[in-house]
Formats: C-alpha cells, structure tokens, sequence
C-alpha cells in the first residue's frame, strides 16, 4: 500500500526568504513537520533552495533564525570587481541601498566631489562603458554569500540517508533547460553528490549576480524556469501519495484589481524596477506548474473514465496508449496577502527579517486552518 508522503516547495525571492523561517515555525508548531528534521522531500529555488539545503542539514527553526538575523546585505553581496573601474564610483552611489546595511553604518556613498557635476554627456559615456564591458557577468559580486553559505551547511549530512530529499533547481544558461540536482536518484539519473555550488547556482539571479559553473555546464537561478518545482517533487515522490505545502512570496491567486490599488506607486529606481521584475516572472511561473497539476489530474479522470468503458464495453482499443497520470491533490499554498516592499527581494536589514519571521508564521497560520476547516 502507497505511503503518504510530505513535500515542502520554497520559492525564490532573495531576501524575503526570511518569510521562508516563520512559514517553518509555523509548521512545526502545528506538527506538519519534525523541527530539525523536516518532511520527506523538499525542493527550492533560489533563496528557497537556500533555506531547503540547510533544513536538510538538521538546522532547527531557532538556529535559521539566529543565522538570518545575523545575515546582512554584506554577507551576501558587494560590487562586482569584473565592472569597469569608470563607472564604480556611480554604481556605488546608485545601488547604494543593496549594498549596504543599517547593521553596517546604512548608505553612506556618496559620488566623489569630481563627479557631483558630471554632465549629462559624461554619465552616458559612464554607463556605456558599463554596458560594453566584455565579458559581464554581472553587477554584483556573490563571494561574501559563499563565504557565509559556508558556515550554514552540513553536506555530508545532505548527501547522507538520514536527510530528506533535496531537490534545488537551476536554469541551465546555454540551453535554457531546467535542471534540478537532487541527493536523490530522479528521473532516470543518479543521485547527485550536493555542493555548494549547486546552492549558487539556484541563486544566481540573472544580471544581478553570476552565474555558477557546474561541470561543464554554466547556470543561473532556477526562478527563471520553475520557482516552484512540483512536477519533479511528484516524481520522485512516485507511486506514493504525497501532501505538497508551497510556499510562495507574492500573492498568487488576488485579484488583478486588488493587486492594481496595492500598486500605489510605479517603481522608483533600478532596484525597484528589477524587483517588481522579478516579482511577476515568479508568479508566473508557479501558476504555470499549478495549471500543470490541473491538466494532469483532467488527463487522470479522463483516463479513468476510458478504463471503464473499455471494460464495460469490451474494447481495449479505448485505454489511451502510454503512461496515463495519477491524480494529485493539489496543493497548499501558503502566500503573503498583499505584496511584499519590492526593495526586501535584494535588501537584508534586521527590521525587515523579524517582519517577515512574523508575517510567514500568520500566514502559515491562516493556511493550515483553511485546511483544517476544508
């Protein structure tokens, strides 16, 4: 007889990721999951496949919290020194905001008094040079985050059989191919061995950080292609039936009115203008693999449907040929109800952290209740 298995899938969303630490504690509490162990699976994109890598590594929910709250922006990022030395000082002063922290001493760059009268003419040649810099990898340079991941990680414990399973997924940049490494056999392929690369990977946010070389194969973050990975977590999951949690940070399902009115301003800068970017390629892509599940469980009644005629009737000519789908449930959804200030997508502040542990553990809350109720 087929197990019920658990599956926790952490979308992208880069320093919102502390939501990712409420939604856990919720879980916890209510007994969905064993504190520092974690469900049978769990798969992440991005900052969730950050925060799925360390609950494989047993972190409790009190040690992610100390970590996050101990993590600030220059613990994560900084300028990337493959940017022509002509345009720092102005990328210094206009990425400001990410590149500092209020634990640090906050923004305190300002353009050089040589620059403060610059000419139009000059802050064009100034970011044309950018802008033709060969090779660019990107504006920002992800070292500190190795150095901190680092510390955060136990990977023999993630390769070993007494962690859950880990799927982290990644967008292969020469063919656009979604890749998800696994601790686990899947789909045909042997378990990978998880490094810390793999964990870069995912998190390599296209423009904004580099990509992460893997073999012989070049990646960016996995938000590109699927922020939430449902169709390999179901996979592995196999014949056995399987309760998925996904845990997005965008609202997933308002209404485009609701979500027009909470749009009280167009972004403001670079930063802003990247984030709500990235906010909608996000939520696309989970309503894709939601709509995904939909049409798989349309094409599994049908089939069954067939089945029984067939039999009824005698005609085996009107079983559909090929591997016919199981029905999955669909899943919990766990979201923010309104959107998320588009700065917390790249800014790690203390402030922002304990509002995000607080906000992801009422939303879980509200979630496990609906569930409860149904």
């Amino acid at each position: 007889m087929a197990t019920k298995k658990k599956a926790l899938v952490l979308s992208g969303g880069g320093g919102r990721g502390a939501y990712h630490i409420g939604v856990l504690e919720a879980l916890v509490a209510a007994g969905w999951m064993e504190d520092g162990k974690g469900p049978d699976i769990i798969a992440g994109t991005s900052i969730g496949a950050i925060n799925a890598a360390a609950l494989a590594s047993g972190l409790t929910v009190a040690q992610l919290k100390a970590r996050w709250l101990a993590m600030h922006t220059e613990e994560v990022h900084r300028l990337s020194g493959d940017l022509p030395a002509v345009s720092r000082p102005l990328l210094r002063f206009l990425l400001r905001s990410v590149l500092t922290s209020d634990a640090h001493g906050g923004a305190r760059d300002t353009l050089p008094a040589n620059e403060r009268d610059m000419s139009a003419q000059s802050l064009f040649r100034r970011l044309g040079e950018l802008f033709h810099t060969r090779p660019f990898r990107s504006l920002l340079d992800t070292t500190p985050w190795r150095h901190t991941l680092g510390q955060w990680m136990d990977f023999a414990r993630i390769n070993g059989l007494e962690a859950p399973a880990l799927l982290l997924a990644a967008t292969e940049l020469q063919s656009g191919a979604l890749r998800v490494f696994c601790n686990r056999p899947l789909e045909g392929r042997p378990a990978d061995t998880i490094v810390l690369d793999h964990l870069m990977a995912s998190s390599s946010i296209p423009i904004v950080y580099p990509w992460t070389a893997i073999g012989d194969g070049k990646y960016w973050d996995g938000a590109v292609l699927a922020n939430t990975p449902l169709e390999p977590v179901i996979n592995l999951a196999g014949d056995d039936d399987v309760d998925i949690l996904v845990v997005m940070m965008t609202p997933w399902n308002a209404d485009p009115d609701a979500m027009r009115a909470q749009m009280r301003q167009m972004p403001q800068d670079l930063v802003q203008a990247l984030s709500l970017t990235l906010d909608w390629a996000l939520l696309a892509s989970y309503r894709v693999a939601f709509e995904a599940i939909e049409h798989r469980n349309r094409l599994a009644a049908a089939a069954a449907k067939l089945a029984r005629a067939a039999e009824q009737l005698g005609d085996p000519s009107m079983l559909l040929e090929g591997g016919v789908p199981r029905p999955i449930a669909p899943p919990t959804v766990i979201a923010p109800q309104a959107l998320m200030p588009l700065d917390w997508i790249i800014d790690y502040e203390t402030e922002n952290h304990l509002a995000l542990f607080a906000q992801g553990r009422a939303d879980a809350e509200r979630a496990l209740d609906l569930r409860t109720v149904a």
